[in-house]
């Protein structure tokens, strides 16, 4: 992605970045063990690992077959034909809808095929569908619908018609991604099916929910005061008030809220009070500095809603 970005506006650099990148990529494990994204290793363990090959490969597609167009690849390139990339992607988006993990997540960090197949979607069809791949942009399609149905299917059991869980980790993030991929099937699939969804599930994380909150700090007028933020509790606002941490997702509703307070924090709210206890029940929030598993925010969880934002600003619902 960073030569596609730079490669007219800074060559060398892009150059760098593109060779760098292949062999980033050569070095992935594809036989491994315990996955994680961060140490130590208790901490944001992983189960799905082939979409971010898929995606990765389908962005190599992209940054190589632009540079052949041109004739601007750089030297030391371990290929120089996108249509390596093309079937790396295609073997890893097949080995990923074939395998238990397809369907069961909505874009975020762990699973990225909600990205990732949009993006081979497009490859395909840029590099005029050649035959031979593992994978068409149909099964594509048909997996994300497969995820989407079963985001439909639990909206049907939620009174704010929510299509994730929102006693679990991560639902402002799961919210957005959700809305992205809904406008991802339409957008290709020339369709209106869902939405409908890419609304409803926007509007879910921005206070149509139990408890009245819009989990993206700034947006709306009643979001979370108190996050669990370093920088945020010590310089901003503690009442709303600018200055705040405009644009970050917060965690969102979950099953439990912990406790705990560090030296020199700003205590927030003042009097510990809790006007969202009223409304939790399975599912809880509480807007409490100590709370980070209901107000940290992070880039993360973040990362989706401008996507579905800038998506639906578009016009791609």
């Amino acid at each position: 992605m960073c030569f596609q970005i730079y490669r007219a506006t800074d060559a060398a650099f892009a150059n760098k970045c593109l060779v760098a990148a292949q062999k980033i990529f050569e070095l992935a494990n594809t036989n491994p063990g315990r996955l994680t994204t961060y140490i130590p290793f208790s901490f944001y363990p992983e189960t799905e690992w082939m979409s971010d090959l898929e995606l990765g490969a389908t962005e190599l597609y992209f940054a190589v077959a632009s540079g052949a167009a041109d004739g601007t690849l750089p030297a030391g390139l371990l290929h120089t034909d996108p249509m390596h990339y093309l079937s790396q992607a295609a073997h890893w988006a097949n080995a990923y809808i074939a395998s238990p993990e397809a369907g069961a997540d909505t874009l975020n960090l762990y699973d990225v095929s909600g990205l990732a197949h949009y993006e081979l979607h497009k490859a395909i069809g840029q590099a005029g569908n050649p035959s031979g791949l593992e994978v068409t942009q149909d099964a594509l399609l048909a997996d994300l619908r497969k995820a989407l149905d079963g985001a439909l299917a639990k909206a049907a059991s939620d009174p704010f018609e929510f299509g994730f869980p929102w006693a679990t980790w991560d639902t402002t993030s799961h919210g957005a991604g959700l809305v992205v991929m809904a406008s991802e099937y339409n957008q290709l699939a020339a369709t209106t099916t869902y939405k409908p969804w890419t609304s409803r599930w926007l509007a879910n994380i921005l206070g149509a929910n139990a408890w009245g909150v819009s989990l993206i700090v700034g947006d709306g007028t009643t979001f979370p005061h108190c996050i669990h933020h370093q920088v945020a509790n010590l310089v901003a606002s503690l009442d709303g008030s600018p200055p705040v941490l405009k644009g970050a997702a917060v965690e969102g509703p979950n099953g439990t809220v912990y406790r705990g307070f560090q030296t020199e924090m700003r205590n927030c709210p003042p009097d510990d009070s809790d006007p969202y206890a009223q409304f939790n029940s399975k599912a809880k929030f509480k807007d409490d500095i100590e709370s980070f598993s209901t107000v940290e925010p992070a880039v993360d969880l973040t990362a989706t809603s401008p996507l579905a934002f800038a998506r639906l600003a578009a016009g791609l619902h």
